[in-house]
């Protein structure tokens, strides 16, 4: 055998490994790229009713190892490999019980786009498909951290810094605007009354077109205004007016803004006049069931020249509802006026001496009420586990706030 032959075998024999480590690798590559697919299969049944994507990927960062709740993060992208968003696991224990969700968040950090309830055999509330539509259509798109809209229950004690207005009766009041404002909603205004004070309102407006609500849609980014959203103003507005009781003490100057609530820049003018009907109502104990009833008849009959007037309390004329009247003495229920338990700076300005704790709350599962950036309203007479469930939210918030500055 000569050297040529020798040459030609080595070769072959090198051809031959050649040809078989390339078809290994394709093997290999098949292979992977089959378990891959196999993979996103997987993970687009299990997490696509959140939020649909090409691929997804799971998320490997040190900041998991400071959010303990937050089990797995996963980031979802498009076909051309664009961030669409994340999908956070969360399972902690809340208020009212043990609760694990998933939820989808937007690229941004800033939306949560869906959510849902993962079924436990731990102890902890229970959240219907009904209950959880309702949630999802008030959250969905909303800017996150979020909270319910109303932290103060009407059946926990009340910080009493300020008296009650005389004369008010336990019910639930409301008054609404006759025509749409500028901005093409038509403010309405709600508060209720418990042992002679004030211990909710709510005051929001509607497009009688699109039967949407003014705070809904500056939630949604639909309805912009300057400094905090809109929702989140009036919400500061309401809580203060519980806290101080007369809206005199709101302190609104002749453009109709306030100074004396951080947070609100906008004009109160249209909730204070309607806070005053309100109060006005109360004390004559005609009850928003009354003033419905009483709207409704007449627009019913809006095709008749003469109808009769919705009966408004002359108290409401008066640009102090604090100043007793005839009707303020002769109340039919005594109500409660608990002596101001601090010191009260300027009666009319709202500000507080003594370092008492407010029961109006100043953070949400430990992020401060200035960084919340929407309110929903929650599941109807049941705030507890609303609250559980945007618990959740707010950790996952916690989880992206802290990755997205980190990797930035």
């Amino acid at each position: 055998m000569t050297r040529s032959f020798f040459r030609g075998l080595s070769i072959r024999a090198a051809i031959c490994v050649v040809l078989s480590l390339a078809f290994l690798m394709s093997c290999l590559w098949y292979n992977r790229r089959v378990t891959r697919s196999r993979e996103q299969d997987e993970y687009r049944e299990e997490y696509g009713s959140l939020l649909m994507a090409s691929e997804y990927r799971s998320l490997k960062s040190d900041v998991l190892k400071n959010h303990e709740d937050v089990k797995s993060v996963f980031s979802a992208y498009d076909d051309t490999g664009r961030l669409l968003g994340y999908i956070v696991d969360v399972e902690m224990q809340t208020e009212a019980g043990y609760v694990h969700t998933q939820m989808s968040i937007s690229d941004s950090g800033e939306n949560l786009l869906n959510i849902r309830v993962i079924d436990e055999e731990e102890d902890g509330p229970y959240f219907s498909e009904e209950e959880m539509d309702i949630l999802r259509e008030q959250l969905k798109g909303a800017r996150i951290p979020v909270s319910v809209r109303q932290d103060v229950a009407a059946d926990i004690p009340y910080q009493v810094d300020y008296d009650p207005l005389l004369g008010l009766h336990d019910g639930v009041y409301y008054s609404k605007n006759e025509e749409p404002s500028k901005d093409g909603y038509t403010d309405y205004c709600e508060i209720e009354v418990s042992g002679g004070r004030i211990v909710r309102a709510t005051w929001d407006a509607i497009d009688e077109q699109s039967h949407s609500t003014r705070s809904k849609d500056s939630i949604s980014g639909d309805y912009k205004i300057s400094g905090n959203i809109w929702a989140d103003q009036a919400y500061r507005l309401q809580n203060h007016l519980v806290l101080v009781q007369d809206p005199v003490k709101l302190a609104m100057k002749s453009d109709g803004k306030t100074e004396i609530i951080e947070g609100v820049t906008i004009d109160i003018s249209t909730f204070v006049k309607l806070v005053n009907a309100c109060i006005g109502y109360s004390r004559t104990s005609y009850t928003k069931d009354m003033y419905l009833a009483d709207h409704t008849a007449k627009e019913n009959s809006d095709d008749k020249k003469e109808t009769t007037p919705v009966p408004t309390p002359e108290v409401t004329q008066s640009p102090d509802p604090s100043e007793p009247t005839s009707q303020d003495t002769t109340p039919s229920a005594e109500p409660t006026k608990a002596p101001s338990q601090i010191g009260v700076i300027g009666g009319e300005d709202g500000v507080v001496s003594g370092d008492d704790e407010n029961v109006l709350s100043d953070s949400v599962d430990g992020i401060p009420m200035s960084e919340i950036r929407a309110y929903i309203e929650g599941l109807p007479e049941d705030k507890i586990r609303t609250a559980s469930l945007l618990t959740t939210v707010n950790q996952a918030y916690k989880f992206i706030r802290e990755y997205l500055n980190w990797v930035g």
